[in-house]
């Protein structure tokens, strides 16, 4: 099982080389080395710093989540296991969406599956929220997708799959959890109380069902309010590094939007942060704002590469400290930490 996960993910990585050295191997280094010369990096430090930012309303927003199972943990602790959440994300497709949950399972004592549960449904208010702007855009302005579609057949054929296999995907994971609860809740029990696979599904529900448990008003605001602000900070980080490119800098607000909506699509694919993809979506898509392609190219390279490295040191930095501020070296997870046996 190991090794077929490790091939899956030498493959996906292997695709999203594939696609960057076919966009990147007619480049020229002398325009990349000119452009590195001449960036202005303010830009380029400012949109991290709304990288990092979005990152710690993340944290924020997990904690209110978490808070309906009980359980209260430091916001330095769950800001740190979201910053390495985007590292090993960089490292491993979806993989530091596991990681996050096992450094609160080990620095708070939280059943590793009730916080996988209120994850997914972190990401399913993401997925909602991101197809609401996607249709927004598409009804306010239809003339982007059509010139992109037009320009891009391959794009087109990308998108058209999406599209199709889309609602069944989203179907299945808003519907597989009421039917897996129908099925378990049948039965005596407490003859399925030992059972270990249903204690495990008792406590993914649990962890799913507490975007429903947020007590008060002001407490479901403020969750919209941090689904919102994560999502604009996110846009603002690709529309500053515009400024930061010559070619780029007179850009406009709604080609920023336009961009970062549809090169979102690049991160439904498996490839570890859009490698390839993310810089393919957002050429096409600058070359319909009259950006040349070299530039349109330069871009993608700068942003994507400065965006992750930001990340990276973050995340590593997350990881070394996370130790030393609980006080102690991080052990073995145990088994009965994601699982306990019993629970108050």
């Amino acid at each position: 099982m190991k090794k077929r996960r490790i091939l899956n993910i030498l493959l996906f990585l292997v695709v999203g080389v594939l696609i960057f050295i076919a966009i990147y191997r007619n480049l020229e280094f002398s325009e990349i080395r000119h452009a590195l010369a001449s960036l202005k990096y303010e830009w380029i430090v400012l949109s991290g710093i709304l990288g990092l930012a979005s990152h710690y309303i993340r944290a924020l927003r997990w904690n209110l989540l978490i808070e309906p199972l009980s359980h209260k943990p430091g916001i330095t602790n769950t800001y740190l296991a979201v910053l390495v959440l985007y590292l090993f994300n960089i490292l491993v497709p979806r993989g530091g969406e596991f990681v996050r949950c096992t450094v609160i399972n080990r620095y708070e004592k939280i059943p590793f599956t009730r916080l996988l549960g209120t994850v997914v449904s972190e990401r399913l208010s993401d997925l909602m929220t991101f197809i609401l702007i996607v249709a927004v855009l598409f009804f306010v302005d239809l003339s982007y997708f059509v010139r992109l579609m037009e320009n891009s057949p391959r794009l087109a054929g990308v998108l058209d799959t999406i599209q199709e296999t889309g609602p069944y995907i989203i179907a299945g994971i808003i519907f597989l959890p009421g039917i897996l609860f129908l099925l378990f809740r049948r039965g005596d029990k407490r003859k399925m109380e030992p059972n270990l696979v249903v204690r495990l599904f008792h406590q993914f529900r649990d962890g799913m069902r507490t975007i429903m448990q947020i007590k008060g008003h002001s407490k479901r605001g403020l969750f919209v309010l941090y689904t919102l602000l994560i999502i604009f900070l996110w846009l603002m980080m690709l529309y500053v590094v515009f400024f930061a490119y010559e070619p780029t800098s007179g850009l406009t607000f709604r080609a920023a939007i336009v961009t970062f909506t549809i090169s979102s699509f690049a991160f439904i694919l498996p490839i570890q942060a859009g490698f390839g993809a993310w810089h393919f979506i957002v050429i096409q898509c600058l070359l319909l704002f009259g950006v040349g392609v070299d530039q349109a190219s330069v871009f993608a390279l700068v942003a994507h590469t400065f965006t992750n490295l930001i990340f990276l040191v973050a995340g590593t930095i997350a990881f070394v400290l996370l130790p030393v501020i609980n006080n102690r070296r991080a052990g073995d997870l145990k088994f009965r930490d994601v699982v306990p046996v019993r629970e108050e």
